[in-house]
Protein backbone atom coordinates (compact mmCIF):
# COMPACT_ATOMS: atom_id res chain seq x y z
CA UNK A 1 0.00 0.00 0.00
CA UNK A 2 1.39 3.37 -1.03
CA UNK A 3 2.36 5.98 1.56
CA UNK A 4 2.55 9.73 1.05
CA UNK A 5 3.92 12.54 3.21
CA UNK A 6 7.10 14.21 4.34
CA UNK A 7 10.39 12.30 4.55
CA UNK A 8 10.89 13.07 8.24
CA UNK A 9 7.42 11.66 9.05
CA UNK A 10 7.64 8.50 6.96
CA UNK A 11 11.14 7.55 8.09
CA UNK A 12 9.79 7.01 11.61
CA UNK A 13 7.19 4.52 10.34
CA UNK A 14 9.52 1.91 8.84
CA UNK A 15 11.86 -0.73 10.27
CA UNK A 16 15.20 0.82 11.27
CA UNK A 17 17.33 -1.81 9.49
CA UNK A 18 15.23 -2.05 6.31
CA UNK A 19 16.34 -1.00 2.86
CA UNK A 20 13.28 1.25 2.74
CA UNK A 21 14.55 3.13 5.79
CA UNK A 22 17.96 3.51 4.11
CA UNK A 23 16.30 4.95 1.02
CA UNK A 24 14.36 7.45 3.11
CA UNK A 25 17.58 8.33 4.97
CA UNK A 26 19.23 9.17 1.63
CA UNK A 27 16.36 11.58 0.91
CA UNK A 28 16.70 13.04 4.39
CA UNK A 29 20.41 13.61 3.72
CA UNK A 30 19.47 15.50 0.54
CA UNK A 31 16.87 17.61 2.36
CA UNK A 32 19.37 18.50 5.08
CA UNK A 33 22.05 19.59 2.59
CA UNK A 34 24.34 16.55 2.90
CA UNK A 35 24.14 15.79 -0.84
CA UNK A 36 25.08 19.16 -2.37
CA UNK A 37 26.23 17.50 -5.61
CA UNK A 38 22.66 16.21 -6.13
CA UNK A 39 21.21 19.69 -5.57
CA UNK A 40 23.64 21.13 -8.12
CA UNK A 41 22.94 18.38 -10.67
CA UNK A 42 19.18 18.62 -10.20
CA UNK A 43 19.22 22.41 -10.59
CA UNK A 44 21.21 22.11 -13.82
CA UNK A 45 18.94 19.60 -15.56
CA UNK A 46 16.89 20.77 -18.52
CA UNK A 47 13.36 19.53 -19.24
CA UNK A 48 13.46 15.87 -20.25
CA UNK A 49 16.89 15.16 -18.77
CA UNK A 50 17.66 12.59 -16.09
CA UNK A 51 20.77 11.30 -14.36
CA UNK A 52 21.12 7.96 -12.58
CA UNK A 53 23.25 7.95 -9.42
CA UNK A 54 24.66 4.72 -7.93
CA UNK A 55 24.31 4.27 -4.19
CA UNK A 56 24.36 0.50 -3.51
CA UNK A 57 24.24 -1.05 -6.97
CA UNK A 58 20.82 -2.39 -7.97
CA UNK A 59 19.70 -2.55 -4.33
CA UNK A 60 19.55 1.24 -3.93
CA UNK A 61 20.05 3.94 -6.55
CA UNK A 62 18.68 7.36 -7.45
CA UNK A 63 17.32 8.95 -10.59
CA UNK A 64 17.48 12.76 -10.69
CA UNK A 65 15.05 14.12 -13.26
CA UNK A 66 13.46 17.27 -14.63
CA UNK A 67 10.30 17.38 -16.74
CA UNK A 68 7.13 19.26 -17.59
CA UNK A 69 4.09 17.40 -16.20
CA UNK A 70 1.77 15.86 -18.82
CA UNK A 71 -1.99 16.07 -19.32
CA UNK A 72 -3.72 12.97 -17.93
CA UNK A 73 -4.54 11.80 -21.47
CA UNK A 74 -0.78 11.31 -22.06
CA UNK A 75 -0.13 9.51 -18.76
CA UNK A 76 0.54 5.83 -18.24
CA UNK A 77 0.85 3.45 -15.34
CA UNK A 78 4.13 1.80 -14.44
CA UNK A 79 4.94 -0.93 -11.95
CA UNK A 80 8.13 -2.67 -10.90
CA UNK A 81 8.60 -6.34 -9.94
CA UNK A 82 11.13 -5.87 -7.15
CA UNK A 83 11.78 -2.15 -6.69
CA UNK A 84 9.90 0.27 -4.48
CA UNK A 85 9.91 3.87 -5.70
CA UNK A 86 10.50 6.76 -3.33
CA UNK A 87 9.36 9.68 -5.50
CA UNK A 88 10.42 12.98 -3.91
CA UNK A 89 9.50 16.34 -5.44
CA UNK A 90 12.23 18.89 -4.98
CA UNK A 91 10.39 21.52 -7.07
CA UNK A 92 6.99 21.73 -8.72
CA UNK A 93 3.61 20.05 -8.35
CA UNK A 94 2.08 16.94 -9.91
CA UNK A 95 -0.64 14.35 -9.55
CA UNK A 96 0.23 10.68 -9.11
CA UNK A 97 -2.54 8.16 -9.76
CA UNK A 98 -2.26 4.82 -7.99
CA UNK A 99 -4.14 1.54 -8.39
CA UNK A 100 -3.51 -2.00 -7.14
CA UNK A 101 -1.49 -3.88 -9.74
CA UNK A 102 -3.31 -7.12 -8.88
CA UNK A 103 -6.67 -5.65 -9.90
CA UNK A 104 -5.61 -5.13 -13.52
CA UNK A 105 -7.37 -7.61 -15.81
CA UNK A 106 -4.59 -7.95 -18.36
CA UNK A 107 -1.08 -6.59 -18.37
CA UNK A 108 1.77 -6.69 -20.82
CA UNK A 109 4.73 -8.77 -19.60
CA UNK A 110 7.41 -7.21 -17.41
CA UNK A 111 10.47 -6.16 -19.41
CA UNK A 112 14.05 -7.36 -18.81
CA UNK A 113 14.54 -4.73 -16.05
CA UNK A 114 11.38 -5.82 -14.20
CA UNK A 115 9.15 -2.92 -15.32
CA UNK A 116 5.73 -2.87 -16.94
CA UNK A 117 3.93 0.08 -18.56
CA UNK A 118 0.25 0.28 -19.50
CA UNK A 119 -2.37 2.95 -20.31
CA UNK A 120 -4.30 4.82 -17.63
CA UNK A 121 -7.68 4.11 -19.19
CA UNK A 122 -10.85 6.01 -18.36
CA UNK A 123 -11.42 4.56 -14.87
CA UNK A 124 -10.95 6.77 -11.86
CA UNK A 125 -8.10 5.77 -9.57
CA UNK A 126 -6.73 7.06 -6.28
CA UNK A 127 -4.86 10.26 -6.95
CA UNK A 128 -2.50 12.24 -4.75
CA UNK A 129 -1.25 15.77 -5.31
CA UNK A 130 2.46 16.08 -4.55
CA UNK A 131 4.19 19.42 -4.06
CA UNK A 132 7.80 20.35 -3.30
CA UNK A 133 8.95 18.49 -0.18
CA UNK A 134 6.47 15.60 -0.53
CA UNK A 135 7.43 11.97 -1.08
CA UNK A 136 5.39 9.04 -2.39
CA UNK A 137 6.42 5.52 -1.35
CA UNK A 138 5.15 3.20 -4.10
CA UNK A 139 5.52 -0.54 -3.57
CA UNK A 140 5.75 -3.20 -6.30
CA UNK A 141 2.03 -3.88 -5.80
CA UNK A 142 1.22 -0.20 -6.56
CA UNK A 143 0.78 0.59 -10.25
CA UNK A 144 1.43 4.32 -10.43
CA UNK A 145 1.15 7.11 -12.97
CA UNK A 146 3.40 10.03 -12.04
CA UNK A 147 4.16 13.16 -14.11
CA UNK A 148 0.50 14.24 -14.33
CA UNK A 149 -0.21 17.96 -14.61
CA UNK A 150 -2.14 19.73 -11.87
CA UNK A 151 -4.69 21.82 -13.73
CA UNK A 152 -4.69 24.85 -11.42
CA UNK A 153 -0.92 24.89 -10.78
CA UNK A 154 1.43 27.19 -12.67
CA UNK A 155 3.19 25.62 -15.66
CA UNK A 156 6.53 24.95 -14.01
CA UNK A 157 9.02 22.15 -14.36
CA UNK A 158 9.14 19.35 -11.83
CA UNK A 159 12.50 18.44 -10.36
CA UNK A 160 12.30 15.04 -8.76
CA UNK A 161 14.49 12.45 -7.09
CA UNK A 162 13.35 8.85 -7.43
CA UNK A 163 15.10 6.47 -5.07
CA UNK A 164 14.77 2.87 -6.30
CA UNK A 165 14.88 0.36 -3.43
CA UNK A 166 15.11 -3.32 -4.34
CA UNK A 167 13.14 -5.58 -2.00
CA UNK A 168 12.51 -2.67 0.36
CA UNK A 169 11.13 -4.90 3.11
CA UNK A 170 14.45 -6.71 3.54
CA UNK A 171 16.11 -5.96 6.85
CA UNK A 172 19.82 -6.34 7.16
CA UNK A 173 21.88 -6.38 10.29
CA UNK A 174 24.20 -3.41 10.63
CA UNK A 175 27.88 -3.91 9.86
CA UNK A 176 29.64 -4.85 13.09
CA UNK A 177 31.99 -2.25 14.52
CA UNK A 178 35.69 -3.10 14.36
Amino acid sequence: MAMFGKVEELIELVQPASRLRRGLAVLQDYREGRRPEWAKTLAGLKAGEKVEVAIEGDNLYAILQCYAPKPRAEGRFEAHQRHTDLQYLSEGTEWIEVCPLGEQASLPPFDARGNVLFPLGASAHSRVRLAAGDVAVLLPSDAHAPWLRVEDAPDTLVRKIVIKVKEAHVTESPTPAR
